[in-house]
Order: C-alpha cells, then sequence, then structure tokens
C-alpha cells in the first residue's frame, strides 16, 4: 500500500505542475473612427470633458457579452475587453469629437476623477452594448451636455443603433460595436453644435 502512495504521489504533483489546457484569452479593445469627418462649425468653448461614462451592471466586467434571447446573455470568458468599458468609451467618444470639431479641447473623462464644476461635460449612460447570436449588434445609450453655468439647462438625448454583423467572429462583433459608438459619436457632436 505504501508503495502505491509512493507510486501515485509523483503522478498526482506532475499533473499540478503540467501547463494550463485552458485556452489564453483574447483581449479586445474599441477604437476611434478617423472618418466621421470635420464640422464646419468653430469648436468655440472653453473645455469639454467626456464623462463619467457608466454601463448597466451586465457590461461592468471584462467578459464580452453575447445576448442568447430577448431575456438571456451569456459571458464569453474567454473574450475580454482589455480596459474597463467606461474608460475605453470615453476615450474613444473624446477621440472621435476631437477628430469632428478639429480641436484638442475635449478630453476623456474617467469616473474616478474629481467633476470640477466649472468644464462642460458630457454625461453617458449605456443601457446595451452587445451582439445577438443571430449576429445583430446593438447600442441603446443616454447622454446630456450639463454646462457649468446653471441656468444653462441640459437636454437628455437618448440613442439606439443597431447593424449586422457580416461574420460571425468576435472580431466582427467587436467591429460592429466600434461602428455603433462611431455612429452615437457622430450624433452626440450634432448635440454639441446645436447647444454649445
Amino acid at each position: 500500500m505504501k508503495n502505491l502512495l509512493f507510486l501515485t504521489l509523483p503522478l498526482l504533483f506532475a499533473s499540478c505542475l503540467s501547463p494550463s489546457t485552458s485556452p489564453e484569452p483574447h483581449y479586445y479593445q474599441l477604437q476611434s473612427k478617423p472618418d466621421l469627418g470635420t464640422s464646419k462649425k468653430e469648436f468655440a468653448i472653453p473645455y469639454l470633458i467626456v464623462g463619467p461614462v457608466a454601463v448597466s451592471p451586465y457590461l461592468d466586467r471584462p467578459q464580452i457579452v453575447l445576448r442568447e434571447n430577448e431575456h438571456q446573455i451569456k459571458y464569453l470568458s474567454n473574450e475580454r475587453w482589455a480596459e474597463p468599458l467606461t474608460v475605453n468609451i470615453s476615450t474613444v467618444v473624446a477621440s472621435n469629437l476631437r477628430q469632428h470639431f478639429d480641436t484638442t479641447d475635449i478630453s476623456p473623462g474617467a469616473p474616478t476623477l474629481a467633476i470640477n464644476k466649472e468644464e462642460n461635460r458630457v454625461l453617458i449612460l449605456i443601457n446595451r452594448l452587445d451582439v445577438d447570436v443571430d449576429g445583430n449588434a446593438y447600442l441603446d445609450v443616454q447622454w446630456g451636455i450639463v454646462f457649468p453655468n446653471p441656468d444653462k439647462e441640459s437636454i437628455p438625448h437618448e440613442g439606439i443603433y443597431q447593424t449586422k454583423i457580416t461574420q460571425d467572429t468576435m472580431l466582427d462583433r467587436v467591429t460592429a460595436l466600434n461602428d455603433l459608438i462611431a455612429e452615437f459619436s457622430a450624433d452626440l457632436a450634432k448635440s454639441i453644435a446645436e447647444e454649445m
């Protein structure tokens, strides 16, 4: 019996030390779109902060979401965002707006930063950002511009954006979501041009 124990212990330790067989995770990041076009309107405000951005709790994790049906989602454990969506979206939208207005006076604002009441600020809430099993990509977003002047009212906006992916790969899903963020950025740019 002791001999059997001595023979099985090294095998047990060897199995613990062997490399993991689970696949390596893949990481994705949204990127700014250089083809939003440039506004003919001069950007005439002192400074604009994009953020904080808030996301629905189901999105507040690194795993990318696949919507299986109206009420069920699945977290893809090996397909992950490279950084928190709140930070990534703020950075991408700010970059899209800088390019659109041809200015450097627009900056992303991380949710952990203190809010200075003397800055113009875009607040964003992402209610939905996912792709379903049929290849439909969705973005449901609310936003408003907050002004340092308390007499100037913020106008709430909501946009629902949708597109269909052409191939069912993770890169195509992320690219579709990226395109929806770009569409939203274009609508946000119109809001800024009208309200500021």
